[in-house]
């Protein structure tokens, strides 16, 4: 499929909105109560029997000790708050609408470092049912792009995602989104496109670039039990196999951060490709996933004066596996690549990293304590040059 082709399709199906039909309000439900603590947090309901706002918060605490290899002692200790967030979600008027708000408040979470901006704002969307199978969305929200990246941090087996996702994922942006659902029930074919800004969430530089995402996904031996696709690890231990394969394809014009959406400000605008593949499998409390990414731009280094700023170009590939038993505790190991194009070794490392993780899940995800030991390896491209790492991680987060 070529460029052009890519982008007529991702408009089309953002523009399906005008073609679809209007929808009846759904019937009203005398049986909720005003206020109920339910699986979307604390619940507050209307008197018309759709409308509703809920309200959830988390926080993850962390504590992390590294060590160089050659070093006497401990190359770093960090102990701090991750993430803290609030999140609010509400239906009102027509059933139809919804709106969803998320907020961060840990300076770790806020992209400050890359951005030079406290961005507290993660969310922001307004999402319309247009027809049963396909809903329109507009705002500011994640991209639908790689499986680790779209579910949520608080859904994760291990206390961070892999290096490969830090390294090429498309993250959060501004515009407009579009869904369809084909056999939600049977064997789901879900599709996904989005036209947003291409400078990620909270950012407004009026350029005229924008980015296209497309995203194509199949669970090819039936819909997983309790929406199992949207967390990771098979804590509801499947009781027949599930499996999920999806694709994704981002083309970013005129990107200014060195990450598309993420990462610190190019010198000069960028057009940028990302290639994302991932697979889900699940059964009887066996889990493994795995991903690609790949990125790729014709000029990845950007220079003011003696100064340069290089897109990371290259490919990285994350394989974890897990198993969880009946009482709670969850087993996990991943292995995780990281290789810049040759155009780039000067400015990064080739990077591998192995991890175990041990999980106690006291209240599923929302409540949870993990513990993580990491080995890394670098290679300078240019140099041969080697170094390493251990790194012991523990996290414990609570939510509703």
């Amino acid at each position: 499929m070529n460029l052009s082709t890519f982008r007529s399709a991702v408009l089309l199906l953002c523009a399906l909105p005008a073609l679809a039909t209007a929808q009846t309000a759904a019937p009203r439900d005398s049986a909720r109560r005003p206020l109920d603590f339910t699986s979307k947090g604390l619940v507050f309901s209307g008197s018309d029997g759709f409308s509703y706002l809920a309200l959830r918060f988390r926080i993850q605490q962390w504590a992390v000790f590294s060590k160089d290899d050659g070093a006497d002692g401990l190359s770093s200790a960090t102990m701090a708050i991750r993430r803290a967030r609030f999140r609010f979600e509400s239906v009102a008027w027509d059933p139809r609408f919804k709106v969803n708000v998320q907020l961060s408040f840990s300076r770790g979470d806020m992209d400050f470092e890359n951005s030079g901006f406290p961005n507290v704002l993660r969310d922001a969307t307004v999402s319309f049912q247009a027809t049963p199978n396909l809903v329109i969305m507009g705002g500011q929200t994640k991209l639908p792009g790689n499986r680790q990246r779209v579910i949520s941090s608080g859904e994760q087996q291990f206390p961070d995602r892999s290096i490969v996702n830090g390294a090429f994922t498309i993250d959060r942006d501004m515009g407009l989104w579009a869904t369809y659902t084909r056999g939600r029930r049977t064997r789901p074919v879900i599709l996904s496109a989005a036209v947003t800004s291409g400078e990620g969430g909270a950012i407004q530089t009026g350029n005229p670039g924008l980015s296209y995402t497309g995203r194509v996904e199949l669970q090819p031996l039936g819909a997983f039990t309790g929406g199992g696709d949207n967390f990771e690890g098979d804590l509801v231990r499947e009781p027949a196999p599930r499996l999920a394969l999806g694709v994704t394809l981002n083309h970013n014009e005129q990107g200014e951060r060195a990450g598309g959406q993420l990462g610190r400000f190019l010198y000069e605008p960028r057009d940028m490709d990302v290639l994302l593949a991932d697979l889900l499998f699940k059964y009887r409390g066996f889990a493994t996933a795995v991903e690609f990414g790949q990125r790729r731009a014709a000029d990845p280094v950007t220079t003011s004066g003696a100064l340069t700023r290089t897109i990371l170009t290259g490919s990285g590939t994350n394989v974890q596996a897990s198993y969880y038993f009946p009482r709670g505790f969850e087993i996990g190991a991943r292995w995780s690549t990281v290789d810049p194009h040759r155009d780039v070794r000067g400015a990064f490392e080739r990077q591998r990293q192995h991890s175990l993780v041990l999980t106690r899940y006291f209240q599923g995800h929302r409540v949870k304590w993990q513990n993580e030991a990491i080995r890394d390896e670098f290679r300078n491209g240019v140099t041969g040059a080697t170094r390493g790492g251990w790194t012991a991680r523990s996290s414990f987060e609570f939510g509703i």
